[in-house]
């Protein structure tokens, strides 16, 4: 085994180690990132580099470029996906962790998982229930916007009656019919650069429907109970860059959630987020955002608990 592979491993494994002790029974939720919404700037391939040919070596292992190693990048890969020519593409995320397989394919044209536009789409498969999204999406450098629509039928996620505040039995109840719910949504993210790292910001505004009136319902990706039709989410955060290139990042994310027609309705979650490169292709991924404040006691399943795992991205070349 090679020394790169065991630093890998080693490095994956101790980052594992950690998200599982912290998390305990963490649960996917759906949304996307944990860090800024886009690739960090690395160093570019060395065939758009002009640098004095030089063998290839241990300590520099691809010839021509002047930059240190990095035994979490794969030196023998494009070092970024901001790299390559502009093209159609067919792109796949696949993402595997705590409870959850969550595979997403996405067509467009530009970079893929750099800048680009196009359309995307993921089936949602979960012991709650069986559904799907599908929508647009401009990506750019530190900027992420995406419209689309979310359907999702629940196996045990009822239609609730009105009340000022639910508890866990309450979501719980088999009492009423099982829940079946279309989701308007539009969400942007952005980055800034400040002193060693970024701050992030995300915000959406979601538009449920299919609620029968004078009834609430559960929201599955954005884990509120919503009064129909509108949800709007904030979201800021800081976090830090590290590694040789500043491509890991370590950081918290505080968020607000809000449902108008529900008196009271402010929730509010805070926690730590992490993102640790191995190379183009794969991740470690995790957050862990748990609500602080809530008109609901829904326990864990009331937080945001989005990654707690490995990522692995493909594209056509």
């Amino acid at each position: 085994m090679s020394a790169v592979l065991t630093h890998r491993l080693v490095a994956a494994a101790l980052v594992a180690a950690t998200l599982v002790a912290s998390t305990g029974s963490a649960r996917a939720q759906g949304a996307e990132s944990a860090g800024s919404p886009s690739d960090p700037p690395l160093p570019p391939d060395d065939h758009h580099v002009d640098a004095v040919p030089s063998a290839g070596s241990a300590e520099n292992p691809k010839p021509g470029v002047s930059y240190p190693p990095d035994a979490l990048i794969d030196a023998r890969m494009r070092r970024s996906w901001n790299e390559g020519r502009t093209r159609f593409f067919l792109a796949t995320t696949l993402d595997v962790g705590w409870t959850y397989l969550r595979p997403r394919a996405s067509v467009g044209y530009g970079k893929p998982f750099g800048t680009w536009f196009g359309v995307e789409a993921n089936p949602i498969i979960s012991g709650n229930g069986l559904g799907g999204y599908g929508g647009l999406r401009l990506s750019l450098p530190r900027f992420d916007l995406r419209a689309g629509s979310r359907y999702v039928a629940a196996f045990n996620r009822n239609y609730l009656d009105p009340q000022n505040g639910y508890n866990r039995q309450d979501l719980d109840s088999t009492v009423g019919k099982p829940s079946r719910v279309l989701t308007l949504e539009a969400e942007v993210e952005t980055s800034v650069p400040a002193g060693p790292g970024d701050i992030i910001g995300l915000g959406s505004i979601s538009y449920v429907t299919g609620v029968p009136t004078g009834q609430y319902v559960f929201e599955e990706t954005l884990r509120v109970i919503v009064k129909p039709p509108l949800v709007w989410r904030a979201r800021i955060g800081y976090v830090i860059r590290f590694g040789s290139f500043r491509q890991h990042s370590l950081g918290i994310v505080g968020e607000g959630l809000d449902v108008p027609e529900r008196d009271d309705s402010l929730t509010v979650r805070v926690g730590p987020v992490v993102r640790i490169v191995l190379s183009r292709r794969v991740e470690v991924r995790g957050s862990f955002v748990p609500t602080i404040v809530s008109p609901d006691h829904l326990g864990i399943i009331g937080g945001d608990f989005t990654e707690l795992g490995f990522r692995y991205r493909w594209a056509t070349e």
